[in-house]
């Protein structure tokens, strides 16, 4: 036994060393999937950008991982500029009220994302569309370029679907760069002015990836440039990732609060430790126990065979009559002594409910065996049938 367990470890650890070597060895697939997170090295993830913050812009950044609500609500000056980052941008109405709030006091904010939240296009009075790079129903993809409206450079994106732009937009708009198609121009980035602030909305948040700044040199000044406009301030870069499950869950102001935090891990560790003993202790196997069987027809049955074996049923003939004047005594309260009486079988018939004629025949027969010093299976056989008639029409069986 302690063999074969020796070698299921030892396969098993065999088996694992040779997943690990082939999992280190293979080539890694490329992955294209659009997370545009700050820590993701795919080609549109956000890694690169990341980490040239500090060469684009000449303030310091610093990254942002608390709920936006409670940033702001603990931000009483506006010396700090806002970026985020994401695929679809929706922050709720209080943090987006929040966010409004902030640039109009004075501050700056920019906001780089396909998807944005219909309540905040609705409070800046603006409308996007996605044409999808299709005109008329003929496919213009290979014909869309971008440029900054300060910059006649026209770059061409081969591995994004440009097709998000502004329908509309308010008076206070301003266009700083678009997708051009010939001589036609469609804004995907605009500046609203805010009160005393300024908000920066840009539609296409792959120009931004990891994949297009190490390109070339004319995408990655694309992204300088338009990040240009945030360069007077330090730049707080809002981590989407970090703060996704913080949104999703009830219990954020626990986990946000580090002694509250810890406090509940120790209430789960400890309820988890609790059920895990408890569990043990009430699911303890119990042995079955069995109770003993009732035997005593099959030793009935076991000594009537050897007395009709021994050929002796003069014995079985008196074991009858013995047990039947038992039952009597017991079942009709009857003095058995008095058998030999008259008035025995007359009060029989009486509390039994048989006739008194076979009565009678019953008590006469009884009494005629117990004269009798021998007997043969006729004489069984025939004080059993009386018998067993009687306590049928008796009612003792």
């Amino acid at each position: 036994m302690k063999g074969s367990v020796k070698f299921g470890l030892i396969l098993l650890g065999v088996v694992l060393l040779l997943i690990g070597i082939i999992d280190a060895t293979s080539k890694k697939p490329i992955i294209w999937q659009r997370t545009f997170a700050a820590k993701d090295k795919n080609p549109f993830g956000a890694y690169v950008l990341h980490q040239e913050l500090a060469h684009i812009f000449d303030k310091k950044s610093v990254t942002i991982e608390r709920p936006l609500y409670e940033y702001l609500d603990s931000v009483k000056k506006t010396d700090i500029n806002l970026l985020f980052y994401t695929d679809y941008f929706s922050m709720g109405e209080a943090a987006q009220n929040k966010l409004l709030d902030y640039v109009g006091r004075g501050g700056k904010a920019i906001i780089i994302a396909e998807g944005i939240d219909s309540y905040l296009l609705d409070s800046l009075k603006m409308e996007t569309n996605n044409f999808y790079g299709y005109k008329n129903g003929v496919d213009i993809k290979s014909q869309l370029r971008v440029r900054l409206m300060n910059d006649n450079n026209k770059i061409y994106y081969g591995k994004s679907e440009l097709g998000s732009v502004f329908s509309k937009l308010p008076k206070n708009a301003t266009i700083l760069g678009a997708i051009t198609y010939k001589d036609f121009i469609l804004p995907n980035f605009v500046e609203l002015k805010i009160g005393k602030g300024l908000l920066y909305v840009h539609l296409t948040p792959d120009l931004f990836a990891n994949y297009y700044l190490l390109n070339s040199a004319s995408q990655y000044a694309y992204v300088a440039k338009s990040l240009s406009h945030l360069n007077d301030k330090p730049i707080a870069w809002y981590d989407f990732k970090a703060n996704t499950n913080q949104y999703s869950t009830p219990l954020r102001v626990l986990l946000t609060n580090d002694g509250l935090r810890q406090a509940w891990y120790l209430l789960l560790g400890g309820l988890i430790l609790l059920l895990v003993f408890k569990s043990k202790r009430e699911q303890r196997a119990v042995q079955v126990v069995k109770p003993e069987p009732n035997l005593s027809k099959e030793f009935c049955g076991t000594i009537a065979t050897l007395y009709y074996e021994n050929g002796a049923p003069g014995n079985m003939v008196a074991k009858k009559i013995d047990y039947f004047l038992h039952d009597l005594r017991n079942r009709f309260h009857l003095d058995t002594l008095t058998l030999r009486e008259d008035e025995f079988s007359e009060e029989l018939a009486e509390r039994s409910g048989v006739s008194l004629m076979e009565t009678q025949s019953l008590v006469k027969l009884i009494v005629r065996m117990q004269d009798t010093k021998l007997h043969d299976l006729n004489d069984l056989n025939l004080i059993n049938d009386y018998i067993e008639d009687f306590k049928h029409k008796a009612k003792m069986i």
